[in-house]
Protein backbone atom coordinates (compact mmCIF):
# COMPACT_ATOMS: atom_id res chain seq x y z
CA UNK A 1 0.00 0.00 0.00
CA UNK A 2 2.85 2.96 0.58
CA UNK A 3 4.72 1.82 -2.07
CA UNK A 4 2.05 2.45 -4.53
CA UNK A 5 1.14 5.35 -2.94
CA UNK A 6 4.80 6.80 -3.17
CA UNK A 7 4.98 5.37 -6.75
CA UNK A 8 1.66 7.56 -7.15
CA UNK A 9 3.47 10.50 -5.92
CA UNK A 10 6.39 9.97 -8.02
CA UNK A 11 4.48 10.38 -11.29
CA UNK A 12 1.72 13.04 -10.29
CA UNK A 13 4.17 15.39 -8.70
CA UNK A 14 7.80 14.47 -9.72
CA UNK A 15 8.96 18.16 -9.92
CA UNK A 16 9.14 18.24 -5.78
CA UNK A 17 10.22 15.49 -5.00
CA UNK A 18 12.98 15.85 -7.19
CA UNK A 19 13.74 19.91 -6.51
CA UNK A 20 14.17 22.57 -4.23
CA UNK A 21 13.53 26.20 -2.97
CA UNK A 22 15.55 26.84 -0.07
CA UNK A 23 16.30 30.49 0.63
CA UNK A 24 19.39 30.57 3.21
CA UNK A 25 19.88 33.99 5.43
CA UNK A 26 23.20 34.72 6.60
CA UNK A 27 23.58 36.69 9.82
CA UNK A 28 27.23 38.03 10.74
CA UNK A 29 28.29 37.86 14.24
CA UNK A 30 31.66 38.70 13.50
CA UNK A 31 33.84 41.18 14.72
CA UNK A 32 34.63 42.29 11.37
CA UNK A 33 33.32 42.62 7.77
CA UNK A 34 32.63 39.36 5.86
CA UNK A 35 32.30 38.25 2.33
CA UNK A 36 29.96 35.06 1.94
CA UNK A 37 29.79 32.46 -1.36
CA UNK A 38 28.08 29.53 -1.68
CA UNK A 39 28.81 27.16 -3.88
CA UNK A 40 25.65 25.09 -4.73
CA UNK A 41 25.24 21.01 -6.00
CA UNK A 42 24.99 22.21 -9.10
CA UNK A 43 29.25 23.85 -9.18
CA UNK A 44 27.12 27.47 -9.93
CA UNK A 45 27.99 30.09 -7.10
CA UNK A 46 26.28 32.58 -5.66
CA UNK A 47 27.00 36.11 -6.08
CA UNK A 48 29.20 37.62 -3.20
CA UNK A 49 27.21 38.44 -0.06
CA UNK A 50 28.70 41.26 2.23
CA UNK A 51 28.13 41.40 6.16
CA UNK A 52 29.80 44.54 6.85
CA UNK A 53 28.98 44.83 10.54
CA UNK A 54 27.79 42.08 13.61
CA UNK A 55 23.67 41.87 13.14
CA UNK A 56 23.92 42.58 9.47
CA UNK A 57 21.76 40.03 7.09
CA UNK A 58 21.94 38.44 3.80
CA UNK A 59 20.05 36.31 1.43
CA UNK A 60 20.14 33.97 -1.55
CA UNK A 61 17.87 30.93 -2.76
CA UNK A 62 19.16 27.79 -3.27
CA UNK A 63 17.14 26.09 -6.63
CA UNK A 64 16.92 23.17 -8.70
CA UNK A 65 16.86 19.49 -9.37
CA UNK A 66 18.73 16.34 -7.10
CA UNK A 67 19.50 19.42 -4.72
CA UNK A 68 21.22 16.36 -2.30
CA UNK A 69 23.95 15.33 -5.36
CA UNK A 70 26.21 17.28 -3.79
CA UNK A 71 26.67 19.28 -0.91
CA UNK A 72 26.27 23.05 -0.58
CA UNK A 73 29.34 24.88 0.61
CA UNK A 74 29.20 28.14 2.32
CA UNK A 75 32.49 30.32 2.09
CA UNK A 76 33.35 33.08 4.64
CA UNK A 77 36.01 35.28 3.35
CA UNK A 78 37.68 38.50 5.27
CA UNK A 79 39.01 40.17 2.25
CA UNK A 80 36.66 40.11 -1.43
CA UNK A 81 37.15 36.33 -3.01
CA UNK A 82 38.81 36.94 -5.76
CA UNK A 83 41.80 35.12 -7.06
CA UNK A 84 43.50 33.27 -5.02
CA UNK A 85 41.41 34.01 -2.24
CA UNK A 86 41.39 31.50 0.68
CA UNK A 87 38.13 31.49 2.86
CA UNK A 88 38.80 31.58 6.57
CA UNK A 89 35.65 29.42 7.44
CA UNK A 90 33.66 26.65 5.40
CA UNK A 91 30.51 24.43 5.83
CA UNK A 92 29.14 22.11 4.06
CA UNK A 93 25.90 19.79 3.87
CA UNK A 94 23.81 18.09 1.62
CA UNK A 95 20.17 19.64 1.75
CA UNK A 96 17.25 19.02 0.15
CA UNK A 97 13.74 20.64 0.49
CA UNK A 98 11.21 23.50 0.72
CA UNK A 99 12.26 25.95 3.32
CA UNK A 100 14.71 28.01 5.14
CA UNK A 101 18.15 27.65 6.79
CA UNK A 102 19.71 30.29 8.85
CA UNK A 103 23.61 30.49 9.14
CA UNK A 104 25.59 32.35 11.49
CA UNK A 105 28.64 33.63 10.40
CA UNK A 106 31.26 34.17 13.01
CA UNK A 107 34.93 36.00 13.32
CA UNK A 108 36.54 32.20 13.54
CA UNK A 109 34.22 29.97 11.60
CA UNK A 110 30.10 29.64 10.15
CA UNK A 111 28.02 27.39 11.02
CA UNK A 112 24.16 26.44 10.40
CA UNK A 113 21.76 27.64 12.67
CA UNK A 114 18.81 26.70 12.60
CA UNK A 115 16.29 25.19 9.68
CA UNK A 116 12.54 24.75 8.47
CA UNK A 117 11.12 22.67 6.15
CA UNK A 118 14.66 21.48 4.60
CA UNK A 119 16.34 17.99 5.48
CA UNK A 120 19.98 17.64 6.23
CA UNK A 121 22.78 15.15 6.24
CA UNK A 122 26.29 14.07 6.02
CA UNK A 123 27.24 18.05 7.45
CA UNK A 124 26.84 20.91 9.27
CA UNK A 125 22.88 20.61 9.70
CA UNK A 126 22.83 22.61 13.03
CA UNK A 127 19.93 22.12 15.13
CA UNK A 128 16.08 20.99 14.47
Amino acid sequence: MMLSLLILLLFLFPSEVISCDITATLTSQSYYPVYAVFTFHDGRRSPVLYLPYSGSSQSTRITGSFCNSRPTRLDAYRTYPGYGAWPYASSQAFLEGYGVVNYSVLSDGVFMGAKVGVICAAGDCGRG
